[in-house]
């Protein structure tokens, strides 16, 4: 897996990345973490952060434009007055340190630099390279110091802090003279001009790097107001420079104080939805007061996007960050770990891949679709568990072989409308899909069938061959019927159609069945709240002709709306994390009071399995009673059963599947059996087979109370099955299941 195209997921994430006032701000100050510490109080910890970032805070304070307060989302999303960061600032610079911070100086070194200039930027020049215990000399042609502040009004207290600041600094300030050229060079290792503007940069103003600062004569630096900045600019910009010096003398290559240096895009800013509206804390004095000033730190909104975190339970759950998931499946991408000592596999098989992340993300950073990478990576390496998805691939095995079925309409061979009613919908109630292809063949349609799966198993399981193999089998088959318009009952086949296929015409069931083949309205009170399938998010279409369809049958319905997130089943999660599963499903059963309305059969299976009243939209359209939630045995009964009514109903011919000699053994399965055997996905068949395989090889083991233990080993599990034999019964006793091979070799 190439970094670049796993890092090219996230390359947009807001997460993390600075505020737009941070950004704005020349020296880059932590303005976020400043004002965090103002709110809290701890004002000689902000006054630190001050003296961190800027090499003479109350100068620049002074002098400040305070671009960050024009950049502050409070005015520029909110509209609101920008938190006065410079005024607090101020106030912080007042306070009291609480104790002396000891200095941990570097040992002197004999490197040589020369600055010329003592305006703003040659002193912070001096100050940065001072604070690396190189030995300093400035070289100043007035007798003080200040350059073009020395005329500011406030110049007396700027002295003041070039004199602390300078206090400790082994820097040598030779006012009174003035360098005419640069014959003195070879004195020293470094030297820095700084003359300020329209000064002299002695011939080297052209060849400079406006970057860097790096000129022709390779130890010499230009800087400050000389390269046109302003003054601010020209301070600020000395830091780098400083650097880029630095750079030089280490290794002869200034470029490298480039390295992780960036100017990040100002231009985004992060949605502040429900966020209260507040006014600017006026001051009583000249700077805040103590409750002043952490009321007006308190406005700042703390400017981050986790608009995805905060939409998704996954993410919230597992508390890493966009890039830094990314990191994580770049590194398990890049190498052979085992699946117990990968980074992310347990979070990368416990995504419902419902594609909220995105659909909240004001960048639209797919999250889900870079897990969905991960996961197929980890296929084609064979470092995945295969019982995880297991199940869910021999589902699709099974309905898109001896459950599947295509066909044009009558004996025509082609079709104009072919109905997809997806893999599950007749396994949950074959009438859903037997009365819905009547009811379209009654209203004068040439709709032919294809029952089968879109294949979206095989995607979420990471088993790309496969897929694409169906997907082309697909297109054959729907290019074989003459290109009819797809008719679609499942969101999510509609998502990977729309995806994979897109030059099939779609369009949905519900928007398509005949008002005049109702059962009836619905008498009754009850309220329903309408759930929406994860990808169902932004068909609007399909969303309001369900509607439309249930108010027509007379169902009421409040306005609930889930916004687009997954009930559970998404991602087929159950066995990868089966306690999140359970937790997600049990919060969304938990979002409405009433029972949920839904057109989705996955989401009804999950809701009913949670103990939630669920109603099909097709229950009411029908006029069926609602059904209990069938046994994976029976739901695979059921897809064979609709194929064989339909193959009789429609083109008179006789359909009858392949059984085993295991399918004719006759099993009683007490409920908590059945339920253990529901949650571990081990269906009924596979139970038989193992009694009779284990039977055939008398490979079981009876306990003195004569039960017999047997197990099977499948490609993606190991079964274990406890059961009594009463004459030609099969009493189970206990079903489990676990993911580890026994060796039998010794």
């Amino acid at each position: 897996m190439e970094r670049e195209v796993v890092f090219d997921y996230v390359k947009d994430c807001m997460n993390g990345e600075p505020a737009t006032c941070m950004v704005s701000c020349p020296f880059q100050l932590d303005i976020k973490g400043f004002l965090k510490k103002a709110e809290k109080g701890r004002f000689p910890a902000a006054k630190q952060e001050l003296y961190k970032a800027l090499p003479f805070p109350g100068v620049i304070n002074e002098i400040c434009p305070a671009p960050c307060e024009k950049a502050c989302q409070r005015k520029t999303v909110l509209g609101e007055e920008s938190v006065s960061v410079k005024l607090l600032e101020k106030t912080c610079l007042s306070a009291k340190d609480k104790k002396t911070r000891k200095s941990y100086q570097l040992p002197p070194l004999d490197t040589g630099c020369a600055v010329i200039g003592a305006g703003p930027a040659g002193l912070a020049c001096a100050l940065y390279l001072s604070r690396k215990r190189y030995k300093v000399t400035v070289f100043e042609k007035t007798d003080n110091w200040g350059g073009s502040l020395s005329g500011h009004e406030k110049f007396h207290m700027f002295e003041m802090e070039f004199m602390k600041q300078f206090e400790e600094a082994d820097v040598d300030f030779r006012f009174g003279e003035k360098v005419n050229d640069l014959s003195f060079a070879a004195e020293y290792d470094l030297i820095f001009i700084a003359t300020g503007k329209n000064g002299d940069s002695f011939g080297l103003l052209e060849t400079c790097d406006r970057t860097l600062g790096t000129t022709k004569e390779e130890k010499v630096f230009l800087g400050g107001e000389l390269l046109g900045l302003s003054m601010i600019e020209g301070i600020a910009h000395t830091k780098l420079v400083s650097k880029a010096m630095e750079s030089y003398l280490q290794s002869g290559n200034p470029e490298y104080a480039l390295v992780g240096y960036e100017k990040p895009d100002c231009s985004k800013n992060v949605p502040h939805v429900g966020v209260e509206p507040t006014v600017r804390v006026e001051p009583s004095g000249d700077v805040y007061t103590e409750e002043e000033a952490k009321a007006e730190a308190g406005r700042c909104m703390q400017c981050d996007c986790d608009e995805c975190i905060k939409d998704c339970r996954m993410l919230e759950k597992f508390k890493k960050k966009p890039p830094r998931i990314a990191i994580d499946v770049a590194q398990d991408g890049m190498t052979r770990n085992s699946v117990s000592s990968a980074c992310i596999t347990r979070q990368t098989w416990s995504c419902n891949q419902c594609g909220h992340c995105a659909e909240v993300c004001p960048e639209d950073v797919k999250i889900g679709e870079l897990f969905e990478l991960s996961r197929a990576d980890r296929v084609s390496k064979g470092l995945f568990p295969p019982a995880f998805h297991g199940y869910w691939l021999e589902e699709m095995r099974q309905n898109t072989e001896e459950a599947s079925l295509v066909k044009g309409f009558m004996d025509t061979g082609t079709c104009d409308c072919m109905f997809f009613p997806g893999c599950r919908l007749g396994g949950v109630n074959p009438d859903y899909v037997i009365r819905s292809y009547e009811a379209l063949l009654k209203d004068g349609k040439k709709t032919g069938i294809m029952l089968g799966c879109c294949g979206i198993p095989a995607l979420w399981a990471g088993e790309t061959d496969i897929f694409e193999r169906h997907i082309r089998q697909i297109r054959i088959q729907w290019e074989g019927l003459g290109q009819p318009v797809l008719i679609y009952a499942c969101a999510s086949c509609l998502r990977t159609f729309a995806r994979f296929l897109p030059e099939i015409p779609v369009i949905s069931l519900y928007e398509l069945l005949p008002e005049r083949y109702r059962g009836g309205r619905v008498e009754e009170e009850q309220m329903y709240s309408v759930f929406d399938p994860c990808a169902a998010y932004g068909r609007n279409e399909l969303k309001a002709a369900v509607r439309t369809l249930a108010e027509s049958e007379g169902v009421k319905m409040d306005d609930y709306d889930n916004e687009g997130r997954c009930c559970g089943f998404g991602g087929h999660i159950q066995l990868a994390n089966p306690d999140f599963y359970d937790e997600i499903a049990e919060i969304r059963c938990q979002e409405s009071e009433n029972p949920y309305l839904v057109y989705c059969v996955n989401c009804k299976e999950v809701f009913e399995t949670h103990g939630k009243n669920t109603r099909h939209i097709l229950d009411f359209y029908f006029g069926l009673d609602n059904t209990k939630v069938n046994t994976l045995e029976e739901k695979r009964q059921n897809n064979i059963a609709v194929k064989q009514i339909l193959l009789e109903r429609y083109w008179k011919e006789s359909f009858a599947p392949v059984r085993e000699t295991w399918d004719e053994l006759k099993l009683e399965i007490p409920a908590e059996v059945q339920r253990d055997m529901e949650q571990n996905l081990i269906s009924e068949r596979e139970v038989k087979k193992t009694i009779k395989v284990n039977e055939d090889e008398q490979a079981g083991f009876e306990n003195e109370l004569g039960e017999v233990i047997c197990r099977m080993v499948t490609p993606y599990l190991t079964i274990w099955v406890k059961y009594r034999k009463e004459a030609d019964l099969y009493v189970l006793q206990e079903v489990y299941c676990h993911r580890m091979h026994i060796r039998e070799d010794g």
